[in-house]
């Protein structure tokens, strides 16, 4: 678990962040710091992840540099510093296309659960239920149809309990000895 170390900190931060970008969209007040602290916690806590990890490979270099450059770039349009436009969009899809073509995909599918089928079972539903919330609910708000704001805090809620599911559930360990 060394080289994972300061991963639940890190799901809090996303999910900081997360609050903040759902507070953005409903209009509610405290939307910018929550999205200013989520985000640098994110970046912090990624690169002491990145820092302390004993064998690095090319993959943690374009992660670490997604995390900055994602920053950066919510911080100088938050902030209005550089007036660059697109350089650093055009640089997070390229960091990310990479990223998904080498990992992305393997990510996923290689993932060990721990062997609980109910367990197992409840997180599938959890996500299917998140995502209906989700979709359902920008979709309820774009069009600005009744329960759009419920269905999307409930979606938001839902992608929260999710992460914090989704890291008890894993089998850290079966993943560690298929590593070594």
């Amino acid at each position: 678990m060394q080289n994972k170390i300061l991963t639940f900190p890190l799901r809090l931060s996303i999910i900081i962040l997360i609050f903040g970008a759902s507070f953005k969209i409903m209009h509610w007040p405290y939307a910018n710091i929550l999205i200013l602290i989520g985000s640098i916690l994110v970046g912090l806590l990624y690169t002491f992840r990145f820092i302390f990890k004993r064998n690095k490979e090319s993959l943690d270099y374009v992660k670490l540099s997604m995390i900055l450059i994602w920053i950066f770039s919510y911080l100088n349009s938050a902030f209005h510093a550089i007036n660059i436009p697109y350089i650093f969009e055009i640089a997070l899809l390229i960091l990310f296309i990479y990223w998904f073509i080498f990992e992305g995909i393997y990510y996923f599918k290689n993932r060990k659960y721990k062997k609980n089928a109910f367990l197992k079972a409840f997180y599938f539903l959890l996500i299917s239920m998140t995502i209906f919330a989700l979709f359902f609910g920008i979709l309820f708000k774009i069009q600005h149809w009744p329960y759009g704001a419920l269905l999307f805090t409930t979606g938001i809620l839902l992608m929260s309990i999710l992460l914090i599911y989704d890291y008890f559930l894993i089998d850290r360990n079966a993943k560690q000895l298929n590593e070594n």
